[in-house]
């Protein structure tokens, strides 16, 4: 499965003190780090939308992450950097999808009128944006402004797209 030191690294890269250029050049870890996000994010969606398909948001979550990333690389000139890129964001996903997970099947979701549960998933969104931000900001060699502008459309453009596709 996942050797110690990866584990390690993608730790690191959430708690913001490595980048993706840590992690290696693995289409195999892509696809791990792919399944273990998925794979915690499908107990959520049954939960909280029952009347949705957890297979089809997550396809549809994964390729628009994929696709938004590739395109944001190409355009900077930095398109080799999208195997390393994508495994952290997917990765990082995973850990922080890992946190989240408790908080959502026993304190609640936040529409519960439940404040503590409230207060965690705003924090989780919080470190969420926090991460992304530090991935992208490294991968795409930006700073500031635009790069937490980019942060956003990845972040909130997927819900939307999805959204959009699914109606759900």
């Amino acid at each position: 499965m996942l050797q110690s030191g990866l584990i390690q690294r993608f730790l690191a890269i959430a708690t913001l003190r490595a980048g993706p250029e840590d992690l290696p050049y693995s289409p195999r870890l892509l696809g791990l780090a792919i399944t273990l996000t998925a794979a915690l994010n499908i107990p959520v969606i049954q939960q909280y939308s029952p009347e949705a398909r957890p297979f089809l948001q997550i396809a549809l979550m994964v390729g628009y992450n994929a696709a938004f990333l590739g395109a944001a690389l190409a355009l900077r000139g930095h398109g080799q950097r999208f195997m390393q890129t994508a495994t952290a964001l997917f990765g990082c996903d995973a850990i922080i999808s890992l946190a989240a997970l408790p908080v959502l099947l026993i304190i609640g979701a936040p529409g519960e009128a439940n404040a503590t549960a409230a207060f965690a998933f705003f924090a989780l969104l919080i470190w969420n944006i926090a991460v992304v931000n530090h991935i992208l900001r490294s991968a795409l060699s930006l700073s500031g402004v635009l790069s937490f502008g980019i942060t956003l459309l990845y972040v909130f453009g997927a819900s939307l797209f999805v959204r959009a596709v699914t109606g759900a």
